[in-house]
């Protein structure tokens, strides 16, 4: 047994005995095997003895006391629980090669120093991230704009995130082209998102109308606040910002409350809505409101993806908006709605240059329904997350299912529904015979 586990062992039974002399306590504790392990201090350093048995070491104990005694070395004495509270200290200290003194003394001079302002953790994190900043080479704000929007485009995400994070960033790209990511603060941030242009389009480009800004606020904040978080993350995976610590992005201040305009469909109106729409909408609508995927996602969905036989929908890393892959099941109703429209491959629902284009066509076809939009096809998602908590009891489930984090799913899509609707919603099915049986399902009907 090593004298590294020994402590430890020690340290968590107590002594056997303490033998006593001349004001000096000296522990024994048992080292297994019927030997005996003595600890005492002597010249500033722990020192472990092993004994035979515990004639011996009570033996070789006074011995030690004499020796102490005389002055011949230093020992401190300490109760039973001072002696494991040593012994703990000097086990953890020990990888380092610095003994108890001199860690005490650094302690206490750092705290010192600090005179309350945080912790030392917290001093040598910031310590770290300073020299790392001393060697990573200076970054212009405008450039690690040009290069996320470059990992982001399409086909690697969507179209509609792509273009979300160019609008969002180019106001910043703008400002701040020229300056270091590394110098850019959270106050930075700040005072531009509480003073935002607006950008319009017109035959020379992209222009910045003059005048004030506007605030952004709710919603829309976030929604920045979670692109300059992706922004700067991003510059840390390259070596353009300290690794390892809280980027500025994340101490952005984030708008309370949830977003009034979410709303999600009741059982009876999504009824209607999939018995209005054309047979080659079904797929996309059904996907979203029984699946909870993203409009965009559906849009790149191949049949290849859905397995019917084994129930769930894979979207792959490349169709997804955050470029992670994730496995959704499909529920009674959806299984209903697809398998007369499987096929081995081709894309499950039309398909279009931009996802955009894929909204416009959806909702003109929407229009004959006669239900009020709600957010077009996010209204479909808004509803998956409500009645999928309401049947499964798990936040981490439905967001992991929805690619998507607690906390948005809590603040953005959830509104809860009863058993009672719940009940309803999954019993939601084709009112009339579908066009046409795929040739392996012949029993979906």
């Amino acid at each position: 047994m090593s004298s590294k586990s020994s402590s430890k062992s020690t340290a968590k039974r107590g002594p056997l005995e303490v033998v006593d002399g001349k004001n000096i306590h000296i522990p024994l504790y048992d080292a297994g095997g019927g030997k005996v392990l003595l600890a005492y201090y002597a010249e500033g350093r722990r020192k472990l003895v092993k004994c035979r048995d515990r004639e011996s070491a009570r033996k070789r104990a006074k011995e030690l006391i004499e020796e102490l005694a005389k002055g011949t070395a230093h020992v401190a004495t300490f109760t039973a629980k001072e002696a494991a509270a040593v012994n703990t200290a000097v086990d953890i200290l020990q990888p380092l090669d610095i003994g108890l003194t001199e860690a005490a003394r650094q302690v206490a001079a750092a705290k010192e120093i600090l005179g309350g302002f945080g912790t030392i953790e917290e001093a040598a994190r910031l310590l770290v991230a300073e020299r790392q900043r001393q060697h990573i080479p200076s970054k212009p704000f405008g450039e690690v704009v040009k290069e996320f929007l470059e990992e982001v485009k399409p086909p690697a995400r969507s179209y509609r995130h792509w273009s979300d994070c160019s609008g969002r960033l180019s106001l910043a790209a703008e400002k701040f082209a020229t300056v270091p990511i590394m110098d850019i603060r959270t106050i930075d941030l700040e005072e531009h998102l509480n003073c935002l242009n607006r950008r319009v389009r017109t035959k020379t480009g992209i222009k910045t109308v003059p005048g004030p800004g506007k605030k952004a606020t709710g919603r829309n904040r976030n929604n920045y606040r979670g692109v300059f978080c992706n922004l700067f993350s991003f510059a840390q995976r390259l070596g353009y910002l300290p690794r390892n610590i809280e980027t500025e992005a994340d101490h952005l201040r984030e708008a309370p409350g949830r977003d009034a305009n979410v709303e999600i469909y009741q059982s009876e109106e999504m009824q209607q809505i999939l018995d209005a729409l054309p047979d080659k909408w079904i797929p996309f609508a059904t996907i979203g409101a029984f699946a909870g995927c993203r409009g965009a996602e559906i849009h790149r969905l191949d049949w290849k993806d859905i397995d019917l036989e084994e129930r769930h929908i894979t979207v792959e890393s490349s169709k997804s908006k955050t470029g992670k892959r994730r496995v959704v099941p499909i529920s009674d109703n959806l299984f209903a709605y697809l398998a007369p429209y499987a096929q081995k491959t081709g894309w499950v629902c039309p398909h279009y240059s931009h996802d955009s284009t894929l909204a416009q066509e959806f909702g003109q076809a929407w229009e004959k329904s006669g239900i009020k939009v709600k957010k077009v096809t996010n209204g479909f998602r808004h509803s998956y997350a409500s009645y999928r908590i309401e049947e499964v009891k798990s936040l981490p489930q439905v967001a992991w299912e929805m690619n998507t984090s607690e906390r948005k799913l809590r603040d953005n899509y959830l509104e809860l529904v009863s058993a009672r609707k719940l009940a309803l919603w999954k019993k939601i099915m084709p009112s009339c015979p579908l066009p046409k049986v795929s040739k392996i399902l012949p029993q979906a009907a």
